[in-house]
């Protein structure tokens, strides 16, 4: 079950967070929020490509975590400490994403935003679990080749 959770479900969950990302930048760069009223300035250049960066980050974050749970060759190719790693960060990045997700469904009133927000939650969670399992069974792997 865990095992069908990890290598199948989840990285094909990473990969629709990187989708969903993506079509966020996308609509935020064609429909750019109506400012017209309000005293606006441009933000610096630096802001912008610090903006792009961390964004290429997350989504080589996800998209590599999702090759290292998802394809075999990927993951016995890979240094195990690299996947540790790989694999901790994003897992602690899912469980900020949950825990932003649930204060922002506690912190309003029920309705299509809470149905949303609750599965953002269970999605990043079960990123995190999938994550931390991985991580587990290389420490364990790690363990019984230092016994042998």
């Amino acid at each position: 079950m865990t095992s069908a959770l990890s290598r199948r479900v989840v990285p094909v969950l990473l990969l629709l967070q990187v989708t969903y990302l993506a079509l966020m930048n996308v609509a935020f760069t064609v429909l750019p929020p109506d400012t017209a009223e309000l005293d606006h300035t441009d933000a610096p250049a630096v802001d912008a490509m610090l903006y792009v960066a961390v964004t290429l980050g997350v989504v080589v974050a996800l998209a590599g975590a999702a090759a290292l749970l998802g394809l075999e060759k990927a993951r016995t190719r890979s240094p195990r400490a690299l996947r540790v790693v790989w694999l901790t960060v994003v897992g602690l990045g899912q469980v900020a994403i949950a825990a932003k997700a649930l204060v922002t469904v506690l912190g309003q009133n029920p309705g299509p935003d809470t149905v949303i927000g609750s599965g953002m939650v269970a999605v990043a969670l079960c990123v995190a679990a999938a994550c931390a399992v991985e991580v587990r069974s290389a420490f364990h792997v790690m363990g019984r080749n230092a016994h042998a």
